[in-house]
């Protein structure tokens, strides 16, 4: 590398809130793009018989998905997020039934969710 010439850290543009040191594991809501605390976050996961399911529990196998809540579900199905979080390994997602999931989430009292884009 020729002297003076110095590789820029790749940096966001966007004006993003700070997380405190010590938050833990970030992850970003594929609705909204909001990086928040995992523990704040929904965690989604290919259930047994290949459709997304909610994984309260955070314990299935492979790639998970986060959403913020239930208003980041629509932008999430819009942008098609699901097939590109699960790259490609995720049946079709049916969105009335992922919502009522969603609400029932126990803690989250039907959270609506970040901007929703």
């Amino acid at each position: 590398m020729a002297e003076g010439m110095r590789l820029k850290a790749r940096s966001s543009t966007n004006s993003r809130e700070e997380l405190p040191v010590g938050a833990g594991p970030v992850r970003s809501c594929i609705g909204c793009g909001a990086r928040r605390s995992q523990e704040e976050l929904i965690r989604l996961g290919v259930g047994p018989e290949g459709g997304v399911v909610v994984d309260g529990r955070r314990k299935l196998p492979g790639r998970g998905a986060y959403l913020c809540g239930v208003g980041c579900l629509a932008a999430a199905v819009k942008r098609k997020a699901f097939g590109r979080a699960f790259r490609g390994k995720a049946g079709p997602v049916d969105p009335s039934l992922l919502g009522q999931a969603l609400e029932s989430v126990p803690g989250r009292g039907g959270a609506t969710g970040g901007s929703g884009r």
